[in-house]
């Protein structure tokens, strides 16, 4: 066909393209460069040297020196002023690599990277992920700031692919091993001189101010040692009090600092913290506690109470604001002010807990409710409404709620753990989050539960490894799991137990033994009178004897468990089984009827993954009829809901 003329827009901030196919008007959407950069920094001043040193082309500069030093105010501010070359947009993470919380795992910063990038179908393998990554990027005219790593081993999968990209490292440490393999350049950055010292502490007090008395300027600089983040903190706090002299400021920092330009930020914070109320002081030790890289504001009312004075720590640079009106602290502050509160480590634990089931149960409305631990006195969990408010709480809190899970299991509520990778699984599913599952679940295993808990933690564990397609462990943790409900006589674990062994079977292609599983699963179905279950059991009995070529028989199934009724989500699985056997059947004009009518129900249940897959699998039916077109359309609009999934 020839090609089409083409006209590119731009709706709701996305660009888009035209194409004019037999009188009608197709719009293809496709995902905007991902702008992920941090707010450029307000008060930047000098570093000419160190901003000419990166002035470079594309390949990877790694910018290293200690804590404080202005690392990350360098990075961004370069990147912030580069920008326009690089059209393909930027990407950013904090890799927290000397964080007091758990450095990010690579395939976590990939997956991030993946979904700002639009990439669809992303598969479960971290490895295949990577692959993807570089694959995507190979061509782009990309910069990627890669912030606080901890070692070259945490970076190497987030270089991107080609030669046409740039990226920035910041880092405690050299990482020479970046120049020995891929050439990277490094950029050692010194203290601020003098005259930039005074530079910053002009920004923060006014010129005149600092004019004023040179003499106490002087000595406030080598007190902060050409420091950044030091210089910062007093220039702030000197902003705040303004009827402090700056001799007295240079007085206190001076019976502060031992003269190791090491602990001149210590000194400073010190200082500053001087400053603070008494409940501000405890309030900056809660949040420096709380799980996770940073906080929301209804985290934080669970955690400290509703009345937190968050702007006097904001102008003392003791917090920052961040993307989603969400607050994070430097490290060093984390370090030297982290107070230990159990009572309040537990509410806002328990803040996480409450709301990831509320918008878990969004999310997978059936079932019982579960009976969570009783909840901590004071504890204010947040109210969502809708699957959209769930998928976006559960994606702004998701680094928070894994810690969350750490945070539980290092005290030791086991049963808090539990309950949290439960209330995570279906967000992990529904975003392919499948590392993150093995992780909360494997975290759930170790923690000390009653049997029934301890099998769905085998179980899941199992289903996780198994997405992941590590399938000798999962099938190790699912056999497990059905060993434990047979030897405690848990019918209803057993049941799940089998149902779960059926498909990670079926993922190997070992559908004689996956139909016994099915069997097995629909034969404790109907004993323990579940017909929900039985229905799905019925349906994968269905589906697993007609990939053994019984067509007729796999039919009688799929009609018995549609006859049953189950809940809409158990209809249009029903449905779509019943379509691929038609499809299979040579009867496309039965199978596209199925499909259709699974479409409606995924249309009117918002479940975007699930309504995707039906349009995707629409496909191929549509075109043994001959209907192009319809089947093109098909494809495109599930081209789309995967990549509104990747958002």
């Amino acid at each position: 066909m020839p090609d089409q003329p083409r006209v590119h827009n731009v709706v709701n901030g996305h660009v888009t393209g035209m194409v004019v196919q037999a009188g009608e008007v197709v719009i293809a959407r496709v995902p905007p460069p991902p702008r992920q950069l941090p707010a450029a920094p307000a008060r930047f001043v000098g570093r000419a040297g160190d901003l000419a040193d990166l002035a470079g082309g594309p390949g990877v500069h790694v910018i290293a020196g200690i804590g404080g030093i202005g690392k990350t105010w360098l990075a961004v501010h370069w990147a912030h002023t580069h920008r326009h070359r690089f059209p393909d947009g930027q990407l950013f993470v904090d890799l927290r690599g000397f964080s007091p919380d758990r450095p990010m795992v690579p395939a976590v910063a990939v997956r991030g990277f993946l979904d700002a990038l639009g990439a669809v179908d992303v598969p479960p393998d971290p490895h295949a992920q990577v692959a993807l990554y570089r694959s995507l990027t190979a061509d782009k005219r990309l910069l990627v700031v890669l912030d606080n790593a901890a070692d070259a081993v945490q970076v190497e999968p987030l270089l991107p692919g080609g030669s046409s990209c740039s990226v920035l490292v910041t880092s405690r440490r050299r990482l020479s091993s970046l120049n020995t393999r891929h050439g990277a350049v490094h950029l050692r950055l010194g203290v601020l001189g003098d005259a930039e010292s005074r530079d910053l502490l002009a920004a923060r007090l006014g010129s005149a101010r600092v004019a004023s008395d040179p003499a106490a300027v002087r000595r406030i600089v080598e007190h902060c040692a050409g420091l950044p983040l030091a210089l910062a903190v007093v220039g702030s706090r000197g902003q705040m009090d303004p009827e402090t002299s700056l001799a007295r400021i240079a007085d206190e920092l001076g019976r502060l600092d031992d003269e190791d330009p090491a602990n001149s930020v210590p000194a400073a914070l010190s200082w500053s913290l001087r400053a603070l109320t008494k409940t501000q002081s405890r309030l900056l030790g809660l949040l420096a506690a709380a799980p996770g890289p940073d906080i929301g504001l209804a985290a934080l009312a669970s955690l400290a109470g509703p009345e937190s004075d968050l702007p006097a720590l904001e102008r003392l640079c003791l917090l920052e604001r961040v993307a989603g009106g969400r607050y994070r602290m430097h490290d060093l502050l984390r370090a030297q002010v982290r107070a230990e509160d159990v009572e309040a480590t537990r509410r806002v634990i328990d803040h996480y807990l409450y709301t990831a089931d509320s918008a878990d149960r969004r999310l997978q409305p059936y079932g019982a409710p579960a009976e969570l631990p009783p909840m901590s006195r004071g504890c204010r969990p947040e109210a969502l409404s809708g699957v959209d408010a769930a998928l976006a709480w559960f994606d702004a809190e998701h680094q928070c709620l894994l810690a969350a899970v750490d945070t539980a299991a290092e005290h030791g509520w086991h049963d808090v753990v539990w309950h949290l990778a439960r209330t995570l699984t279906t967000y992990h599913h529904r975003r392919d989050h499948a590392d993150a599952d093995i992780r909360t679940w494997g975290l759930a295993l170790r923690a000390r539960t009653p049997s029934p808990a301890l099998i769905t933690s085998h179980r899941r564990l199992g289903e996780a490894l198994t997405r992941a397609h590590r399938n000798a462990e999962g099938l190790t943790h699912l056999r497990e799991a059905g060993v434990l409900a047979a030897r405690s006589g848990d019918l209803y674990q057993l049941s799940h137990t089998h149902r779960a062994l059926a498909w990670a079977l079926g993922r190997q292609d070992e559908n004689a033994e996956a139909v016994n599983h099915a069997q097995e699963n629909l034969r404790l179905s109907r004993e323990l009178r579940d017909t929900i279950s039985e229905a799905h059991a019925l349906n994968a009995v269905a589906w697993f004897t007609a990939r053994l070529g019984d067509l007729d028989r796999a039919r009688s199934f799929g009609e018995a468990a549609l006859a049953l009724g189950p809940n809409p989500e158990g209809e249009a699985s029903c449905r779509e089984t019943l379509a691929h056997i038609e499809y299979l059947a040579h009867r496309p004009a039965e199978s596209i009827e199925h499909y259709e009518r699974a479409l409606t129900l995924r249309r009117s249940h918002g479940y975007l993954r699930h309504r995707a897959n039906t349009l995707d699998r629409m496909v191929a039916p549509l075109r043994a009829l001959g209907r192009d077109e319809e089947a093109e359309a098909r494809s495109r609009e599930a081209r789309e809901l995967f990549a509104r999934l990747r958002e």
